[in-house]
């Protein structure tokens, strides 16, 4: 399994492999990405907004990943939640960078039934 084309974006450019961009608005067409990661929706301005972005960039049936600190039943939830135009797929727990956290995983272009 492997990536042939990634694109990354941050709130500061990091070129030549990160670009600047908003996330909450991000410069994309509807639907062009398979995948949308992020380890920052919670720490977002506008997380409803920014879960929004993700969603409207990523193609019916790619998912949405995003990683938060370590949580578990109604806080996955209600980030869950966020991802208003996504189905629940799992939740679970892992160990990034030595720090615990919960990997959250949407499918796109099915309601959710949260």
């Amino acid at each position: 399994m492997g990536v042939s084309d990634v694109t990354g974006v941050e709130i500061v450019d990091s070129l030549p492999l990160v670009k600047r961009a908003d996330p909450n608005n991000l410069p994309f067409f509807d639907g062009v990405f398979d995948l949308a990661f992020s380890a920052h929706l919670v720490e977002a301005l506008f997380p409803l907004r920014f879960a929004g972005e993700m969603e409207r960039t990523v193609r019916n049936g790619g998912i949405c990943l995003v990683v938060v600190e370590e949580c578990g039943g109604e806080e996955v939830d209600a980030i869950a939640g966020m991802f208003r135009k996504s189905m629940f797929v799992g939740a679970e727990n892992v160990t990034l960078i030595g720090i615990r956290m919960t990997r959250i995983i949407m499918r796109v272009g099915v309601s959710s039934s949260l």
